[in-house]
């Protein structure tokens, strides 16, 4: 019997939500304020909400299936298998602006840190 019930994945995922939600900001500021980022590291989501600039409401970003990759330049990739926006247009847009299913990281991204916290 265990003395405290901690649940150690939800206090990570938490802490990681955090942390990418505070690097998050800055590189997404050229289209708008991020407001909310939640990762789900047992269901490998990534949720974001965006308010657009110039815009009234946000627009809610999930990734499905999410994962980080490398490639032979040593350049950071998120990937994802399913990409869903609250805005069905936008996620036709999406699906063909992002066919190889993947985001470009910032070059300064520390892609071991994330990896092994992923």
């Amino acid at each position: 019997m265990a003395l405290f019930n901690i649940d150690l994945a939800s206090a990570k995922d938490k802490s990681l939500s955090k942390l990418l939600l505070s690097a998050a900001k800055p590189f997404l500021s050229k289209y708008g304020e991020v407001q909310y980022l939640a990762i789900d590291s047992a269901a490998r989501t990534l949720t974001v909400d965006v308010l657009p600039l110039g815009e009234r409401d946000t627009i809610r970003v999930e990734l499905i299936g999410y994962g980080l990759t490398s490639d032979e330049t040593g350049r950071g990739w998120l990937t994802f298998a399913q990409l869903s926006t609250s805005r069905q247009w936008l996620t036709l847009v999406a699906e063909k602006a992002l066919p190889e299913r993947r985001i470009m990281l910032p070059s300064a991204t520390p892609m071991a840190l994330l990896q092994a916290m992923l």
